[in-house]
């Protein structure tokens, strides 16, 4: 009696420990939750706080979209006035920026039940133990995601806060504490208002009004990002653990049953990977489709900005924002990349495994698994682009036309 209640005390002891599929979650609920927004069903709490969400959400859309308007009519005036060129492109990246953030947020509220299906398809595959999950290397593979996402959303996240607070220090630093400098007010992002927003008690409303929509916009542009590499990352790692246990089959000592009942069930978990990877890209391919198009207008804009000369401080920050931008870009080519490279595998582990024994019937069976596995699982954003390492450099040379274009109108 006392050995039954030690090998359970020491089964529940393995599964405490265990890496739940939501330690792989957690980064994008956080942004998402931080917005008022679920992005899949899972348990949350009592009916109050959801209550809540839902008007947290509903307020913080609002504002970003008000936000959103100011910025267009500021640059459909510049433009027709044929006054604050420089002001009005700069304000372009953040437009821009502004409707990836909530094409974003929209389309992957009306993904939520295939979402919510293909995270509840990961968990049942998910390994619930410890043993039963030492053969997936998921310790590396929670380390690898969590350090890019870290890095991910650390970079970006100094970068809305250098533009929403920069003011604040100038006057902090500047005019409050040196006393070098007579401080005039400046909002984080050029805009159009029908009141001069710059006297009263009206210009704190915009500022903090400003710094909440750039963090609502920053918050849905990550969560969406983080939520598909770390769906991308389990599919990949499922893919390893799959090539693994086929190259470590030995074929022809046990009966043809056996050998086929290990082939049925190993194309059974390769065609339910290769259906996750078709259901990602139908919820996250118009996200990938607006990352790649934004990001090679914000790469142009803001090259455009450093090249005809800026403030120290505006450079400094327009730096940064290009960063960002090549940061996002390569994370997420990085994960496709591994995608590709880990779909591609399982074709060579069937080649590397111990077949040369076996039935003729299952070599034969073989070929079709091989075949399948010559194409590999990519990430698509939509029709128009298969995702990879590769795609930056065409990104760069986009970025580079439209570049070249914008300098040559500006300068004639």
């Amino acid at each position: 009696m006392s050995a039954k209640k030690d090998t359970q005390s020491t089964k529940e002891h393995e599964k405490l420990k265990a890496i739940p599929l939501e330690s792989f979650l957690k980064y994008a609920n956080a942004f998402y939750l931080s917005i008022g927004m679920q992005a899949y069903d899972h348990k949350f709490g009592e009916k109050w706080k959801m209550v809540l969400l839902r008007w947290t959400f509903i307020a913080q859309m609002v504002n970003l979209n008000a936000v959103l308007v100011s910025e267009l009519i500021y640059v459909f005036l510049a433009i027709g006035k044929g006054s604050n060129f420089l002001e009005a492109t700069m304000n372009l990246s953040f437009i821009g920026f502004v409707i990836v953030g909530d094409l974003k947020i929209w389309y992957i509220s009306r993904q939520k039940n295939r979402l919510t299906h293909v995270v509840n398809r990961l968990e049942q595959m998910h390994p619930e133990s410890v043993a039963q999950q030492k053969p997936f290397n998921m310790e590396f593979h929670l380390r690898g995601y969590s350090r890019y996402s870290k890095f991910y959303f650390g970079m970006h996240l100094v970068l809305i806060w250098t533009y929403n607070l920069y003011w604040a220090v100038y006057y902090l630093v500047c005019d409050f504490w040196l006393g070098i400098r007579q401080f005039e007010r400046m909002l984080p992002y050029y805009c159009w208002v029908p009141w001069d927003w710059s006297t009263g008690y009206s210009y704190y409303f915009m500022y903090i009004s400003h710094n909440i929509g750039g963090q609502a916009c920053l918050s849905g542009q990550l969560a969406a990002d983080m939520l598909m590499c770390a769906l991308v990352t389990l599919v990949v790692m499922h893919f390893i653990r799959l090539s693994a246990h086929i190259e470590g089959h030995v074929a022809g000592i046990a009966p043809y049953q056996r050998d086929l009942e290990f082939l049925q069930s190993t194309v059974a978990y390769h065609q339910r990977l290769i259906q996750l990877c078709q259901d990602i890209n139908d919820i996250f391919g118009v996200s990938l489709l607006s990352n790649f198009v934004s990001s090679s207008f914000i790469i142009c804009f803001v090259g455009f900005q450093m090249t005809i000369g800026s403030k120290i401080d505006n450079l400094v920050m327009l730096v940064l924002f290009l960063f960002c931008a090549m940061v996002q870009v390569f994370m997420i080519a990085t994960h496709a990349q591994r995608l590709v490279d880990a779909s591609e595998q399982i074709g060579q582990a069937v080649y590397n495994h111990d077949w040369f024994f076996a039935d003729l019937r299952y070599r034969k069976m073989l070929i079709l698994i091989v075949k399948r596995a010559q194409q590999p699982s990519r990430l698509k954003a939509t029709r128009f682009l298969n995702v990879s390492l590769v795609t930056v450099t065409d990104l760069l040379q986009l970025s580079y036309k439209f570049f070249a274009l914008l300098r040559t109108m500006y300068v004639n």
